[in-house]
């Protein structure tokens, strides 16, 4: 799984957007697959966040009232062994932040995934697919597939060694290069891939040089220090980094940085004039 997770990021730099949001690149209805049995190569870790991540996505898009509906019908339909299918809501939540309590950065968005639906194909040959409004695919959807793969197939009574895919299905795919370096880390080396991100989209590219050296390069910080999120992603990435691939890395951002529109002013550094 960790495997293709990276793949899709590569390919999704590299293709040219439909439309850009500042820095973001967006695209539109697309559907990635993974070819199954789901395996555990891809942990919560490879994408920066702990365990905690994933109480969170039960809290807000899991019911197991309703999983337990959901598991009884999908039981039946494994006991009489025919094609059938079945779906569990992961609509479990209106916003994730109350809009009335006027918080600036809490989203208060619905639902990014909003089901799950399992199709027996055999006794022992499961299809998933999973269904979004939305998806950022550098760093929070990794996280989807391994709440996917460990807390809802097992609610619903699937073993993931049964499932010969899974397709994830979006309205919309967002890249954002402040989290490229999330995968960019787990290449060996980073700086082919972003050799052929610039061939493809050089305007993506130089976002990706300027978010990755804010991380690995102290001269290129531009104030992340006040950024808590930032400072997480800096924080993962470089302790995936050994010191000799660090210090390759940093030749490559500096050799190849596109710079900045304007002089930056740290101020903490002016508060000090």
């Amino acid at each position: 799984m960790k495997s293709d997770w990276v793949a899709a990021c590569v390919a999704a730099a590299m293709k040219p957007a439909e439309f850009y949001t500042g820095c973001r690149k967006i695209h539109t209805g697309v559907t990635l697959e993974f070819v199954g049995p789901l395996d555990k190569s891809l942990q919560i870790g490879d994408c920066g966040f702990t365990k905690s991540k994933l109480s969170m996505l039960r809290r807000l898009y899991w019911s197991d009232d309703h999983a337990v509906a959901v598991a009884a019908l999908w039981r039946g339909r494994v006991e009489r062994g025919k094609y059938g299918s079945v779906s569990a809501s992961t609509y479990h939540h209106v916003t994730k932040a109350d809009p009335l309590k006027g918080s600036k950065r809490a989203s208060v968005m619905g639902p990014c995934l909003l089901g799950v639906s399992l199709t027996l194909l055999g006794r022992e040959n499961v299809a998933v697919d999973a269904f979004y409004r939305t998806t950022e695919l550098f760093k929070k959807f990794p996280a989807d597939l391994v709440f996917i793969r460990d807390t809802v197939l097992p609610a619903l009574g699937v073993d993931a060694s049964h499932v010969s895919r899974l397709r994830c299905h979006f309205a919309n795919v967002t890249s954002h290069p402040m989290y490229a370096v999330t995968w960019l880390a787990t290449i060996d080396d980073p700086t082919i891939v972003l050799d052929e991100v610039k061939e493809q989209d050089r305007r993506f590219y130089d976002w990706i040089l300027k978010w990755t050296g804010r991380y690995v390069c102290p001269e290129h910080h531009r104030g992340i220090a006040k950024f808590a999120q930032a400072l997480r992603v800096k924080k993962d990435a470089l302790e995936r980094f050994t010191d000799e691939r660090l210090e390759r890395f940093q030749t490559y951002i500096r050799d190849n940085h596109p710079g900045y529109r304007g002089e930056y002013n740290d101020p903490d550094e002016s508060a000090d004039d």
